[in-house]
């Protein structure tokens, strides 16, 4: 069992080599797209702050840990939108600290809505090989001696298009990674890094099944390059609109079970659990999301409507 562990740690380690800088996964995404695409900021027409954090493969030491603070909202006009988003994302010896501000533009379409996202930040990535540690008697791997702390400007791109019940959206949440990485360091700094572009396409339609009973299938179709196409299949339902339940299959990795509770028009709580379907099962219990989300509403003038996508 111990060797088992041994060699999962150390793939941990080499995996954190190669994907820093890398989109984290979340999965609650369901629920707050702007994690996904910059031209959501502002959609929900007030000052909208979000705070998800996920644990990823629980009881697998070095698995990864994510969390994300953002904020968003429309400008008076309501045609522009602006957000920043902080994020914080640790695999085995690596992390990574991440900046980014947010801006959104819409064109409204007879009653529909095209958004335009622009995203610009700064990330800053630690891979500390020094703090690996070896048994008893091991000699020191000279690969092991040094650390790397790299900083990277960020630059992403999304369009979302919706009418009252559907939508669709496409975005590029780190475009020209390698580019910017050959461009700040030699290939030597950078061979701990890999930067790809994640690109992401989602749709989805809500029905109403009842007054009070709406369902909402979706998917998330995403490609990296020199990794397989990967499907996200969602489906969630919603009651009185204030609970919400639903399950979702991500393609050769996982079944998640997610749910959303509204305490009231202003404050969401958010819950998803992953069970995985690849080999990690085999180590860990699952993974776990949360998320809360406050709405402030300023002006009082008119009543905050529940948001489905």
């Amino acid at each position: 069992m111990m060797k088992r562990v041994y060699i999962l740690l150390m793939l941990l380690g080499f995996a954190a080599i190669t994907v820093a800088q890398q989109d984290p996964m979340y999965s609650l995404y369901v629920f707050n797209g702007l994690v996904i695409n910059p031209a959501y900021a502002g959609n929900a027409e007030v000052l909208r702050t979000s705070l998800l954090y996920r644990n990823q493969w629980t009881n697998v030491p070095g698995a990864p840990k994510t969390g994300i603070f953002s904020i968003d909202a429309p400008l008076k006009n309501e045609k522009i939108g602006v957000g920043l988003s902080m994020e914080y994302d640790k695999i085995g010896i690596s992390n990574y600290t991440g900046i980014t501000g947010i801006y959104s533009y819409k064109i409204n379409i007879e009653q529909n809505t095209l958004s335009f996202g622009l995203q610009v930040g700064m990330g800053f990535s630690n891979t500390n090989f020094s703090s690996v540690k070896y048994s008893e008697g091991a000699q020191d791997d000279e690969a092991f001696q040094s650390d790397f702390h790299d900083v990277l400007p960020n630059f992403g791109f999304g369009l979302f298009y919706n009418t009252e019940k559907f939508y669709a959206g496409f975005s590029i949440p780190q475009i020209a990674g390698h580019a910017l990485q050959s461009l700040f360091y030699s290939s030597s700094e950078s061979a701990h890094l890999d930067l790809t572009n994640h690109y992401m396409l989602t749709a989805g339609y809500v029905y109403d099944l009842l007054p009070e009973v709406r369902i909402k299938p979706s998917v998330l179709m995403k490609y990296v390059t020199g990794a397989p196409l990967e499907i996200d299949l969602n489906g969630v339902v919603w009651f009185y609109d204030m609970v919400s339940l639903g399950i979702s299959y991500r393609s050769l990795a996982s079944f998640d079970f997610l749910a959303e509770i509204r305490i009231n028009n202003q404050f969401n709580i958010g819950y998803a659990y992953e069970y995985a379907t690849s080999e990690i099962k085999s180590f860990s219990s699952g993974s776990h999301e949360i998320m809360l989300q406050y709405l402030f509403d300023f002006s009082h003038a008119k009543v905050i409507t529940p948001r489905f996508f």
